[in-house]
């Protein structure tokens, strides 16, 4: 769960199509060089509150019949789990140099998840074995299941600068210093780890514990955000405007420890390196008739950024290819990273204004693609041909739940007023499949 949508109620409000408007403190982020619109002394704060539905799968499937009888195709079964955030997203000062420069501080958090599969942790895969040899039954379970939480942050303190080239044209940059947080929390139990239970025998378990943690995050990393912005037609009727965000890695060690898998003896101790993943977006804004703002962008996100190499940290063991299959394992399965996506975003805002008072009403909408880790198991026989591990059907049951995702269409709108041109209040929402936000921004224009 990235909130990789631009801060600030406004934008949420109207599904994050904010790169080609930037016309608040938020700009420092969303287009630096959008502070060029601004012409007096302003501050920002902006809060957010989420509530997430993790989207967690169970592979389970269950084998009856004669020993000879197939597994059936492996069910994957939602195992959601939720979680609530609530904080500062975003504080800034906005402060006019000169005619033509203008200058921005500011914080913000841009990267935030944590979840807690609770006390009996999180199993993502359960295959039973019933098939009967005669008048003896078997019942033989295969089970792996995760126990602690997970948290990621990253917080970051900035510096934008914006330059007015001329009086349609404006650019901008800035400089972030990004402290990132990634932990595996362990619980009542114990320490982040991954338990393996195989049923030998109905009554003969055996039970592998591999430990997970992550040591020696080299939290801070510099990163830097440039933008342009430009009236196309004159009087603000139609404007673009670009942007594009990196942020440096933060390198750390993968350890693992307890019951280490085979193939990863002596990579008990694995470096890698997570960032926020890159992103760039470009967007127009037209306002077809006055107080009326219709704004469109996409955005690029470069999901695959957030951590630089696949780390699995177990191992299956099984039958695979024809019928009896041949024993295979341990083996490790195969991690590919989500690959880059484009975010569609659409934007409307109205505003009735009076002397005193500018009400602003705001729809949006943005599509989030499937953007999850997928995964394959294979093993071969001496000529190198490819099977699946299918008895028990590990095969199947990692692409299941490493299956990539799902996408979700999420819908946003808010409220906005101002008031003597001074003070600027925004409220917003944002929902989808998988979780719904608010937003509460403040403005002051000294």
């Amino acid at each position: 769960t990235f909130n990789l949508t631009n801060p600030g109620g406004k934008s949420l409000a109207m599904g994050g199509a904010f790169t080609a408007i930037a016309d608040d403190a938020t700009a420092a982020i969303a287009n630096p060089a959008g502070l060029g619109l601004l012409s007096s002394i302003e501050a920002g704060v902006s809060g957010k509150s989420s509530d997430d539905v993790i989207g967690l799968v169970t592979a389970r499937s269950t084998a009856t019949g004669s020993l000879s009888s197939a597994y059936p195709p492996v069910r994957g079964v939602n195992s959601d789990i939720t979680a609530s955030n609530s904080g500062v997203e975003f504080a800034g000062v906005v402060i006019p140099v000169s005619r033509r420069l203008v200058a921005a501080v500011r914080f913000a958090e841009n990267l935030r998840f944590e979840g807690d599969p609770g006390a009996d942790g999180y199993s993502y895969i359960e295959l039973r074995d019933n098939r009967s040899g005669g008048s003896t039954r078997r019942d033989f379970l295969f089970e792996y299941r995760e126990h602690g939480a997970v948290s990621l942050k990253n917080r970051l303190l900035g510096l934008s600068l914006a330059y007015r080239a001329t009086d349609r044209l404006r650019v901008g940059a800035g400089v972030t210093l990004n402290r990132m947080e990634l932990d595996l929390l362990g619980d009542d139990g114990g320490v982040h780890r991954i338990v393996n239970r195989t049923y030998l025998t109905p009554t003969l378990v055996e039970t592998l514990t591999t430990s997970v943690a992550i040591r020696d995050l080299d939290r801070s990393a510099l990163g830097f955000v440039v933008g342009v912005h430009a009236d196309v037609v004159p009087g603000g009727r139609l404007t673009a405007g670009a942007v594009y965000r990196q942020t440096g890695k933060a390198s750390g060690t993968l350890e693992i420890g307890g019951d280490v898998p085979s193939p990863l003896v002596g990579l008990e101790n694995r470096p890698f390196s997570a960032r926020v993943p890159r992103d760039a977006a470009v967007g127009l804004a037209t306002q077809p008739f006055p107080g009326l703002t219709v704004a469109v962008e996409a955005q690029w996100i470069a999901y695959g950024d957030f951590i630089d190499r696949p780390l699995p940290v177990v191992s299956y063991r099984g039958l695979a290819g024809p019928f009896p299959g041949f024993p295979v394992g341990p083996l490790l399965a195969e991690l590919t990273p989500p690959d880059d996506v484009v975010v569609p975003r659409i934007g409307i805002e109205y505003v009735a204004n009076t002397a005193d008072l500018l009400l602003a009403f705001r729809l949006g909408y943005h599509r989030e693609p499937a953007r999850g880790v997928t995964a394959d198991l294979k093993a071969s026989d001496d000529s190198g041909t490819t099977y699946d591990v299918d008895d028990p059907p590990f095969s199947e049951g990692v692409r299941t739940v490493y299956g990539g995702g799902r996408p979700d269409d999420r819908f946003s709108g808010g409220l906005g007023a101002t008031v003597s041109r001074r003070v600027s209040f925004d409220l917003a929402f944002d929902l989808g499949r998988s979780s719904q936000v608010l937003s509460a921004s403040l403005f002051y224009r000294f």
